[in-house]
């Protein structure tokens, strides 16, 4: 059986790659450090363990299609420029270190060309390669599920996404951005006759139609602190404008305030339309609890209010959730589920809650996550406290993940990691059962969405898009004989088919949704 993939980047990385080493979208990046001349000649060494994967190509077009991928949300994304800041601050990259990422290309994106001419070059480099170099393999978009060959294994068809409207626009600050945004819309379509199946209304760094959640961790904080409230006026026009042309808006990178505006304005003007969210993590709680598990008080900074929250444990051993507002909360789970929409499942560690593996715990230390909340949105995201100095911290700190567990789990990563992502799919079945949604039924909206190659740290029982063929032979092993994990997720086995779960998950759900709404 063919695999899917919700949101996956096989383009992003080649085009941060210098022109002289004439990348494709088909090129595997490795990523090395050049570390001077050695014996008389020039040295480099790998390093992708010193970066968890991030930096090597996790999902170019050869790589899906070694792995069988021939259907996948295709993303196109402009880096933002607050994350190429990020990056060229550090010596290593800014003077050409790191083989195969040019510093020119990443100042680029501080100058001109726009936002809208990135999204364009990403398009136009997967149009130019759409063939293999040795001519066997080939891509393309489909604009409908009647273009789709579901026994092809040469061909990969592409849905197009894009990640953030700021891909549309010159600079979102401007004030003419919202009209750019309009006319770049159309020039896309016009210019590619390619059917854009859903945008990311937000990203990481702030634009003043849509507050973001906090959601990246190796650059400097303060680069992508949230800063705005909910959508905006402008930003309700934009997304009206994007059902009117059966664009759906995804909610991941959206605020939690913003979240809850956006299923508002769906369930009273939009409900024929399905909500999705191609690339998720859970954050384990209900909206109302979202922040009952802080370990400390809030602190103020430069305008955000900084939040740590404990990391409660899964309903499986050796697993845990990540609280942070990035990730769905239960009633967000059950909304997308009732508007048969989507949720692809994210394969990034730190999104499913494994903790940074970053930092030396102690015995008597409680791992975090940390996320920012805009002063805006304060009393909002606190209620029902109107300061956030009076929520309280963690009152059951006998149910968080303590380090000294963190440091049983880090020499068998490979291992946990598949409990931290079975945690995952089993608390989707248990919120759904708790929704009083039968089982058959809400198994048929999620799917994978890894967001391998948009810089993410893959968990490590599947680095790349090559591994997802023994990831779901696994899964599926897992989950027919694992007798104790289904009572450990307190779930009978007996109400959920096995073989239909792990068939959606890895490919029929989306084949179905798309099939639907293509």
């Amino acid at each position: 059986m063919p695999l899917f993939d919700f949101h996956i980047h096989p383009s992003l990385k080649e085009l941060l790659s210098p022109p002289s080493e004439g990348m494709t979208p088909w090129t595997k990046i490795e990523a090395k450090l050049s570390i001077g001349k050695l014996f008389g000649q020039e040295t480099q060494i790998g390093i992708n363990s010193l970066f968890n994967h991030a930096l090597n190509s996790q999902a170019n077009l050869s790589q899906l299609q070694k792995a069988g991928i021939n259907l996948a949300g295709i993303v196109l994304y402009a880096i933002e420029k607050n994350i190429a800041v990020g990056v060229l601050s550090r010596k290593v990259a800014s003077k050409g270190k790191i083989k195969l990422l040019d510093p020119s290309s990443l100042k680029s994106i501080l100058q001109t060309p726009s936002y809208y001419s990135w999204l364009c070059k990403n398009m136009d480099s997967l149009q130019k390669h759409s063939v293999s170099a040795d001519g066997k393999s080939g891509f393309r978009f489909i604009n409908s599920m009647k273009d789709y060959q579901p026994a092809s294994t040469s061909t990969i068809h592409g849905i197009c996404l894009v990640e953030g409207i700021h891909c549309f626009m010159d600079d979102p600050y401007a004030k003419n951005a919202e009209q750019t945004f309009y006319q770049n819309l159309d020039d896309f379509q016009n210019r590619y006759q390619t059917r854009i199946v859903a945008i990311n209304l937000a990203h990481m760094q702030s634009v003043p139609f849509c507050n973001h959640a906090f959601g990246i961790q190796f650059i400097e904080d303060a680069l992508f602190y949230p800063k705005g409230y909910g959508i905006t006026v402008a930003g309700i026009r934009i997304i009206k404008n994007l059902y009117s042309r059966n664009i759906l808006p995804d909610l991941k990178h959206l605020s939690f305030l913003a979240r809850k505006q956006l299923i508002q304005l769906h369930k009273t003007s939009y409900p024929a339309h399905p909500l999705l969210c191609t690339h998720a993590g859970f954050a384990g709680v209900s909206m109302r609890n979202r922040s009952a598990q802080l370990y400390e008080k809030p602190v103020w900074r430069q305008g955000v209010w900084e939040i740590r929250h404990v990391k409660r444990r899964g309903h499986l051993s050796q697993s845990a959730f990540n609280h942070s507002s990035i990730n769905l909360y239960d009633e967000e789970i059950v909304d997308i589920i009732r508007s048969g929409g989507l949720i692809g499942l994210s394969m990034d560690q730190r999104i499913l809650g494994f903790p940074a593996d970053t930092i030396g715990y102690q015995w008597n230390m409680l791992p975090t996550d940390l996320e920012y909340i805009s002063e805006a949105e304060a009393a909002d995201f606190f209620h029902p406290f109107t300061d956030p100095a009076d929520v309280p911290i963690i009152n059951d700190p006998e149910a968080a993940l303590t380090g000294d567990e963190v440091q049983e789990q880090e020499p068998v990563t490979v291992e946990v990691h598949y409990s931290y992502f079975l945690n995952q799919l089993f608390h989707f079945l248990r919120v759904a059962k708790q929704a009083r949604i039968p089982l058959r039924k809400a198994i048929q909206h999620i799917c994978i969405g890894s967001d391998f190659d948009g810089l993410i740290n893959p968990i490590d029982c599947c680095n790349n898009a090559t591994e997802l063929p023994a990831f779901r032979t696994e899964i599926h092993r897992r989950l027919k004989r694992g007798k104790k994990i289904w009572e450990q997720a307190g779930i009978s086995k007996s109400e959920v088919d096995v073989d239909a779960l792990v068939e959606g998950l890895f490919y029929e759900n989306a084949v179905q949704f798309l099939r639907k709404w293509m």
